[in-house]
Protein backbone atom coordinates (compact mmCIF):
# COMPACT_ATOMS: atom_id res chain seq x y z
CA UNK A 1 0.00 0.00 0.00
CA UNK A 2 1.12 3.56 -0.68
CA UNK A 3 1.83 6.09 2.06
CA UNK A 4 -1.01 6.72 4.50
CA UNK A 5 -1.03 10.27 5.87
CA UNK A 6 -3.45 11.80 8.33
CA UNK A 7 -4.09 15.36 9.48
CA UNK A 8 -6.55 16.90 11.93
CA UNK A 9 -7.40 20.60 11.68
CA UNK A 10 -10.10 23.19 12.37
CA UNK A 11 -12.64 23.45 9.57
CA UNK A 12 -16.09 25.02 9.13
CA UNK A 13 -16.54 25.60 12.85
CA UNK A 14 -15.72 21.96 13.51
CA UNK A 15 -12.77 19.59 13.38
CA UNK A 16 -11.75 17.91 10.13
CA UNK A 17 -9.96 14.57 10.20
CA UNK A 18 -8.46 13.72 6.82
CA UNK A 19 -6.70 10.51 5.81
CA UNK A 20 -5.10 10.14 2.37
CA UNK A 21 -3.51 7.04 0.89
CA UNK A 22 -1.16 8.29 -1.81
CA UNK A 23 0.69 11.56 -2.33
CA UNK A 24 0.89 13.34 1.07
CA UNK A 25 0.81 16.74 -0.66
CA UNK A 26 -2.88 16.14 -1.34
CA UNK A 27 -3.53 16.97 2.31
CA UNK A 28 -2.52 20.56 1.56
CA UNK A 29 -4.76 20.61 -1.49
CA UNK A 30 -7.68 19.48 0.64
CA UNK A 31 -7.06 22.10 3.31
CA UNK A 32 -7.02 24.91 0.77
CA UNK A 33 -10.17 23.60 -0.89
CA UNK A 34 -12.06 23.36 2.39
CA UNK A 35 -10.94 26.84 3.41
CA UNK A 36 -12.27 28.22 0.11
CA UNK A 37 -15.61 26.47 0.59
CA UNK A 38 -15.89 27.93 4.08
CA UNK A 39 -15.27 31.43 2.72
CA UNK A 40 -18.15 30.95 0.27
CA UNK A 41 -20.61 29.14 2.54
CA UNK A 42 -20.18 30.35 6.12
CA UNK A 43 -23.06 32.23 7.70
CA UNK A 44 -20.52 33.83 10.05
CA UNK A 45 -18.22 35.37 7.42
CA UNK A 46 -19.74 38.67 6.27
CA UNK A 47 -18.16 38.47 2.79
CA UNK A 48 -19.50 34.97 2.04
CA UNK A 49 -21.99 34.14 -0.70
CA UNK A 50 -24.41 32.82 1.93
CA UNK A 51 -24.36 36.11 3.85
CA UNK A 52 -24.92 37.99 0.58
CA UNK A 53 -27.94 35.81 -0.19
CA UNK A 54 -29.32 36.22 3.33
CA UNK A 55 -29.31 40.00 2.98
CA UNK A 56 -30.40 40.06 -0.68
CA UNK A 57 -34.11 40.96 -0.11
CA UNK A 58 -35.11 39.02 -3.23
CA UNK A 59 -32.41 40.39 -5.53
CA UNK A 60 -30.31 38.16 -7.80
CA UNK A 61 -26.85 37.60 -6.29
CA UNK A 62 -23.82 36.48 -8.26
CA UNK A 63 -22.14 33.59 -6.44
CA UNK A 64 -19.33 31.09 -6.90
CA UNK A 65 -20.28 27.92 -8.84
CA UNK A 66 -19.72 25.91 -5.62
CA UNK A 67 -22.48 27.96 -4.03
CA UNK A 68 -24.79 27.15 -6.93
CA UNK A 69 -24.21 23.49 -6.08
CA UNK A 70 -24.84 24.14 -2.38
CA UNK A 71 -28.11 25.99 -2.98
CA UNK A 72 -29.38 23.23 -5.25
CA UNK A 73 -28.81 20.67 -2.50
CA UNK A 74 -30.47 22.89 0.13
CA UNK A 75 -33.56 23.41 -2.02
CA UNK A 76 -33.75 19.73 -2.96
CA UNK A 77 -33.24 18.57 0.62
CA UNK A 78 -36.14 20.67 1.88
CA UNK A 79 -38.40 19.42 -0.92
CA UNK A 80 -37.44 15.73 -0.78
CA UNK A 81 -37.94 15.52 2.99
CA UNK A 82 -41.29 17.31 2.94
CA UNK A 83 -39.63 20.20 4.80
CA UNK A 84 -38.58 18.05 7.75
CA UNK A 85 -35.04 19.13 6.87
CA UNK A 86 -35.44 22.90 6.73
CA UNK A 87 -32.45 25.16 5.95
CA UNK A 88 -34.53 28.35 6.43
CA UNK A 89 -34.55 28.24 10.24
CA UNK A 90 -31.59 30.59 10.73
CA UNK A 91 -33.61 33.60 12.01
CA UNK A 92 -35.02 31.44 14.80
CA UNK A 93 -31.57 29.99 15.59
CA UNK A 94 -30.12 33.51 15.90
CA UNK A 95 -33.03 34.68 18.04
CA UNK A 96 -32.44 31.71 20.35
CA UNK A 97 -28.88 32.90 20.96
CA UNK A 98 -26.77 31.14 18.35
CA UNK A 99 -25.52 34.15 16.41
CA UNK A 100 -21.86 33.97 17.40
CA UNK A 101 -19.46 31.38 16.03
CA UNK A 102 -18.53 28.79 18.65
CA UNK A 103 -14.95 28.67 17.37
CA UNK A 104 -14.31 32.38 16.72
CA UNK A 105 -16.10 34.90 18.93
CA UNK A 106 -15.27 37.70 16.48
CA UNK A 107 -17.60 36.18 13.88
CA UNK A 108 -21.30 36.95 14.36
CA UNK A 109 -24.26 36.30 12.08
CA UNK A 110 -26.04 39.55 11.24
CA UNK A 111 -29.68 39.30 10.14
CA UNK A 112 -32.50 41.72 9.49
CA UNK A 113 -35.12 41.32 12.23
CA UNK A 114 -37.97 41.00 9.73
CA UNK A 115 -36.74 37.77 8.14
CA UNK A 116 -38.99 34.71 8.10
CA UNK A 117 -38.34 31.03 8.73
CA UNK A 118 -40.07 27.75 7.96
CA UNK A 119 -41.06 28.72 4.42
CA UNK A 120 -40.66 26.73 1.17
CA UNK A 121 -37.64 27.41 -1.02
CA UNK A 122 -39.39 26.24 -4.18
CA UNK A 123 -39.42 29.76 -5.66
CA UNK A 124 -35.62 30.03 -5.46
CA UNK A 125 -34.21 30.87 -8.90
CA UNK A 126 -30.83 29.51 -10.00
CA UNK A 127 -29.20 30.81 -13.18
CA UNK A 128 -26.21 28.60 -13.94
CA UNK A 129 -25.13 30.59 -17.00
CA UNK A 130 -24.85 33.83 -15.03
CA UNK A 131 -23.94 32.05 -11.77
CA UNK A 132 -26.68 33.87 -9.87
CA UNK A 133 -29.15 32.84 -7.20
CA UNK A 134 -32.37 34.67 -6.37
CA UNK A 135 -33.66 33.70 -2.95
CA UNK A 136 -37.32 34.49 -2.16
CA UNK A 137 -37.52 37.81 -0.30
CA UNK A 138 -37.56 37.35 3.47
CA UNK A 139 -35.89 33.94 3.49
CA UNK A 140 -32.39 32.89 4.53
CA UNK A 141 -30.21 29.84 4.12
CA UNK A 142 -28.13 28.04 6.73
CA UNK A 143 -25.86 25.40 5.13
CA UNK A 144 -25.25 23.84 8.55
CA UNK A 145 -24.56 20.12 8.46
CA UNK A 146 -25.50 19.82 4.81
CA UNK A 147 -22.59 22.08 3.92
CA UNK A 148 -20.18 19.90 5.91
CA UNK A 149 -21.39 16.75 4.20
CA UNK A 150 -21.26 18.31 0.76
CA UNK A 151 -17.75 19.62 1.41
CA UNK A 152 -16.61 16.14 2.42
CA UNK A 153 -18.11 14.67 -0.76
CA UNK A 154 -16.53 17.28 -3.01
CA UNK A 155 -13.06 17.00 -1.49
CA UNK A 156 -13.02 13.19 -1.41
CA UNK A 157 -14.08 13.03 -5.06
CA UNK A 158 -11.55 15.66 -6.14
CA UNK A 159 -8.64 14.03 -4.30
CA UNK A 160 -9.41 10.73 -6.00
CA UNK A 161 -9.41 12.53 -9.36
CA UNK A 162 -5.98 13.96 -8.45
CA UNK A 163 -4.60 10.47 -7.91
CA UNK A 164 -5.27 9.52 -4.29
CA UNK A 165 -5.70 5.77 -3.94
CA UNK A 166 -7.94 6.25 -0.95
CA UNK A 167 -9.50 9.12 1.00
CA UNK A 168 -11.48 9.36 4.21
CA UNK A 169 -12.58 12.77 5.39
CA UNK A 170 -14.64 13.62 8.45
CA UNK A 171 -15.98 17.12 9.06
CA UNK A 172 -17.75 17.35 12.39
CA UNK A 173 -19.08 13.81 12.15
CA UNK A 174 -19.97 13.83 8.45
CA UNK A 175 -17.68 11.23 6.88
CA UNK A 176 -17.01 10.36 3.24
CA UNK A 177 -14.76 7.46 2.24
CA UNK A 178 -13.57 6.80 -1.29
CA UNK A 179 -11.12 4.37 -2.86
CA UNK A 180 -8.94 1.81 -1.11
CA UNK A 181 -9.12 1.73 2.68
CA UNK A 182 -6.37 0.66 5.12
CA UNK A 183 -7.99 -2.56 6.41
CA UNK A 184 -8.73 -5.19 3.75
CA UNK A 185 -9.46 -2.34 1.36
CA UNK A 186 -12.19 -0.91 3.59
CA UNK A 187 -12.62 1.99 6.00
CA UNK A 188 -13.90 0.92 9.45
CA UNK A 189 -15.91 3.74 11.06
CA UNK A 190 -16.99 3.39 14.73
CA UNK A 191 -20.31 4.81 15.92
CA UNK A 192 -19.99 6.07 19.49
CA UNK A 193 -22.72 6.11 22.11
CA UNK A 194 -24.22 9.53 22.92
CA UNK A 195 -24.03 8.64 26.62
CA UNK A 196 -20.44 7.36 26.97
CA UNK A 197 -18.24 8.26 24.02
CA UNK A 198 -15.90 5.34 24.66
CA UNK A 199 -18.77 2.89 24.14
CA UNK A 200 -18.99 1.83 20.51
CA UNK A 201 -22.51 0.97 19.35
CA UNK A 202 -21.42 -0.42 15.98
CA UNK A 203 -18.63 -0.26 13.43
CA UNK A 204 -19.54 0.55 9.85
CA UNK A 205 -17.41 -0.98 7.10
CA UNK A 206 -17.32 1.33 4.10
CA UNK A 207 -15.59 0.81 0.77
CA UNK A 208 -16.92 3.84 -1.07
CA UNK A 209 -19.64 5.58 0.86
CA UNK A 210 -20.57 7.90 3.67
CA UNK A 211 -21.82 7.98 7.23
CA UNK A 212 -23.16 10.92 9.23
CA UNK A 213 -24.16 11.22 12.86
CA UNK A 214 -26.41 13.98 14.18
CA UNK A 215 -27.03 14.61 17.87
CA UNK A 216 -28.96 16.98 20.10
CA UNK A 217 -25.73 17.49 22.04
CA UNK A 218 -23.45 18.30 19.09
CA UNK A 219 -23.83 22.08 19.53
CA UNK A 220 -25.20 23.59 22.73
CA UNK A 221 -25.18 27.00 24.41
CA UNK A 222 -26.77 28.59 27.47
CA UNK A 223 -29.36 31.34 27.69
CA UNK A 224 -29.87 32.20 31.34
CA UNK A 225 -30.52 28.91 33.10
CA UNK A 226 -31.60 27.14 29.92
CA UNK A 227 -29.37 24.97 27.74
CA UNK A 228 -30.19 25.26 24.05
CA UNK A 229 -29.18 23.04 21.14
CA UNK A 230 -29.11 23.54 17.38
CA UNK A 231 -31.65 20.95 16.19
CA UNK A 232 -34.88 22.87 15.74
CA UNK A 233 -38.40 21.77 14.99
CA UNK A 234 -39.44 23.11 11.55
CA UNK A 235 -42.94 23.58 12.98
CA UNK A 236 -42.11 25.63 16.08
CA UNK A 237 -38.61 26.94 15.38
CA UNK A 238 -37.60 25.78 18.86
CA UNK A 239 -35.05 23.15 19.96
CA UNK A 240 -36.40 19.59 20.08
CA UNK A 241 -37.41 18.67 23.63
CA UNK A 242 -35.91 15.68 25.40
CA UNK A 243 -38.34 12.95 26.44
CA UNK A 244 -37.88 9.18 26.88
CA UNK A 245 -39.11 8.59 23.33
CA UNK A 246 -37.10 11.39 21.70
CA UNK A 247 -34.30 10.36 19.37
CA UNK A 248 -31.17 12.11 20.66
CA UNK A 249 -28.68 10.68 18.16
CA UNK A 250 -29.11 9.30 14.67
CA UNK A 251 -26.56 7.82 12.30
CA UNK A 252 -27.21 7.30 8.59
CA UNK A 253 -25.14 5.41 6.01
CA UNK A 254 -25.35 5.99 2.27
CA UNK A 255 -23.38 6.79 -0.85
CA UNK A 256 -22.87 10.51 -0.14
CA UNK A 257 -22.22 12.40 3.09
CA UNK A 258 -24.56 15.20 2.06
CA UNK A 259 -27.58 12.89 2.03
CA UNK A 260 -26.44 10.91 5.05
CA UNK A 261 -26.37 14.22 6.95
CA UNK A 262 -29.78 15.32 5.67
CA UNK A 263 -31.51 12.11 6.64
CA UNK A 264 -29.76 11.80 10.00
CA UNK A 265 -31.38 15.16 10.80
CA UNK A 266 -34.71 13.88 9.50
CA UNK A 267 -34.62 10.95 11.95
CA UNK A 268 -33.93 13.33 14.85
CA UNK A 269 -36.68 15.75 13.88
CA UNK A 270 -39.40 13.38 12.64
CA UNK A 271 -38.73 10.35 14.84
CA UNK A 272 -38.20 6.78 13.72
CA UNK A 273 -41.59 6.11 12.14
CA UNK A 274 -41.47 8.90 9.55
CA UNK A 275 -37.68 9.20 9.65
CA UNK A 276 -36.99 5.54 8.88
CA UNK A 277 -39.66 5.60 6.17
CA UNK A 278 -37.80 8.45 4.46
CA UNK A 279 -34.41 6.80 5.04
CA UNK A 280 -35.52 3.52 3.49
CA UNK A 281 -37.22 5.24 0.56
CA UNK A 282 -33.88 6.91 -0.17
CA UNK A 283 -32.05 3.56 -0.04
CA UNK A 284 -30.10 4.44 3.11
CA UNK A 285 -29.53 2.75 6.48
CA UNK A 286 -30.03 4.26 9.94
CA UNK A 287 -29.48 3.75 13.65
CA UNK A 288 -31.49 5.79 16.15
CA UNK A 289 -30.67 6.16 19.85
CA UNK A 290 -33.38 7.36 22.24
CA UNK A 291 -33.08 9.47 25.38
CA UNK A 292 -34.03 6.45 27.53
CA UNK A 293 -31.07 4.45 26.17
CA UNK A 294 -32.93 2.29 23.67
CA UNK A 295 -31.72 2.01 20.08
CA UNK A 296 -33.39 0.95 16.87
CA UNK A 297 -31.94 -0.06 13.50
CA UNK A 298 -33.51 0.37 10.07
CA UNK A 299 -33.83 -2.68 7.83
CA UNK A 300 -30.54 -2.13 5.97
CA UNK A 301 -28.32 -1.23 8.94
CA UNK A 302 -26.79 -4.70 9.29
CA UNK A 303 -25.63 -4.62 5.66
CA UNK A 304 -22.94 -2.13 6.64
CA UNK A 305 -22.13 -2.87 10.27
CA UNK A 306 -20.92 -5.45 12.72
Amino acid sequence: MSTLTQEVFACMGNTADLTVIGDPSLLGVARLRLAALEQHWSRFIASSDVCALNSSKGAAIRVHPDTITLVRYLVDAQRLTNRVFDPTLLPSLVQLGYAQSMTNAALVTQLDGSLQWGQPLAATSINVENSTVTLPAGLTLDPGGLGKGLAADLVATELRELGAEGVCISIGGDIRCAGIGPIDGAWPIPVASPFISSDILATATLFDGAIATSSLDAKTWSVGNSVMHHVLSPKTGLPLQRSPGQVIQSTVIGAEAVWAEVFSTVVLVAGVMEGFTQVEAAGLAALAVFADGRSLESSRWKEYTK
